[in-house]
């Protein structure tokens, strides 16, 4: 279903209540609580989706910036890190080489 479209839940009813108006009424109003929970869901999805999809790409710059990060080691001929815990455990002008 596309964003603009907005399904819409209409009860039907039967023969059996045609003629009784508070029926109809009851109905009427059930059928908009409906359709105002089922837009909140929708709206939450749509949120969460996004929030999903900024994630994801999130990750994708953090991979290509690994990928980036190992192939300058490569040309440099320095050795990898053993973890990434690494990283973020020492400055940058600390020259030990322990794994963290």
């Amino acid at each position: 279903m596309e964003d603009s479209e907005e399904e819409v839940y209409e009860t039907e009813l039967a023969q059996l209540f045609s003629e009784e108006d508070e029926v109809h009424v009851f109905f009427a109003r059930l059928d908009e609580e409906l359709n105002k929970v089922n837009q909140f869901y929708r709206k939450q999805e749509s949120e969460f989706l996004g929030r999903g999809d900024m994630l994801s790409k999130q990750l994708q710059i953090l991979l290509d910036l690994k990928q980036l990060l190992t192939d300058r080691r490569r040309k440099n001929n320095l050795p990898p890190r053993n973890s990434n815990a690494e990283i973020f455990s020492r400055s940058p002008d600390q020259s030990s080489n322990y794994s963290g």
